[in-house]
């Protein structure tokens, strides 16, 4: 991440533009981690899918065509030591001579909604919501202040250098608790296709600016990427679940003639 700033210039994340932008690009690839995220974006902001080379082989039986360029991101090796890893995305891929499998990339409709909103519900609380976007908004609301405490104590660890050491306690305590809850709840907006714009404004990412260091950037950077992917998973599995009924309704209602 240290890198990344390098390269865009002092604060280049940090500012609430750059930060939607972001956030805009990792809700498609919310099972990345933070720092994948940011790499991806990076290099490729417009991936929607990636996995590494041999996954879409064996998994997809796809290929990666010829001078396609690699995202590259950090993995843990064998020996603690850093290495670097390719993701490619799913737009640089083809499918093999064995045929290649459908990738599971989901998207939002009417016919989801409902079943999304009661799951929602069960698991974050957001009961008495009859649209997607209320249910969203609740959902990331409940979920940042139940997992909030969580990273909130490691930010104080490495407030130093950065704008956030001009406020007390509190008023950090807000700020990471503001920031976090609207970047949560604009990946799901953006991942579900539901508009961003006016529902939004400027001043709701004011807070980024704040955060002008790599270590404070990441802090709110790794619980926005893992509490919107908790969501997300919940969202993804609904849908998964539905189709599954639906396919199996169409098939138990076919009636055939007897010979």
């Amino acid at each position: 991440i240290s890198d990344l700033d390098r390269r865009r210039g002092a604060g280049g994340w940090a500012s609430p533009e750059a930060w939607q932008a972001f956030l805009s690009s990792a809700c498609r690839n919310y099972k990345c981690r933070f720092d994948e995220q940011m790499l991806i974006y990076a290099q490729c902001p417009d991936a929607t899918a990636v996995l590494e080379i041999e996954k879409w082989n064996e998994k997809f039986h796809r290929y990666v065509r010829r001078g396609s360029k690699g995202i590259a991101v950090f993995a843990a090796a064998d020996n603690d030591k850093t290495r670097l890893k390719y993701y490619f995305d799913v737009s640089d891929t083809e499918p093999s001579y064995r045929g290649g499998m459908p990738v599971p990339i989901w998207q939002m409709s009417d016919r989801y909604a409902p079943a999304v909103i009661e799951r929602l519900s069960d698991r974050f609380g957001s009961a008495g919501r009859k649209a997607l976007d209320d249910a969203l908004t609740d959902t990331a609301k409940t979920a940042v202040e139940d997992n909030l405490p969580d990273y909130l104590g490691q930010l104080a660890d490495v407030l130093e250098g950065s704008y956030l050491e001009a406020f007390d306690e509190e008023n950090i305590g807000e700020k990471y608790r503001r920031l976090v809850t609207n970047s949560v709840n604009f990946m799901l907006f953006k991942r579900c296709g539901l508009p961003t714009d006016g529902t939004f404004e400027r001043e709701d990412f004011a807070d980024i600016v704040n955060f002008n260091t790599p270590e404070t950037l990441t802090s709110v950077g790794i619980a926005t990427s893992d509490i919107a992917e908790s969501v997300l998973r919940e969202i993804s599995q609904t849908i998964r679940e539905v189709q599954i009924a639906e396919k199996s309704e169409k098939n138990t209602s076919r009636t055939f003639a007897e010979n």
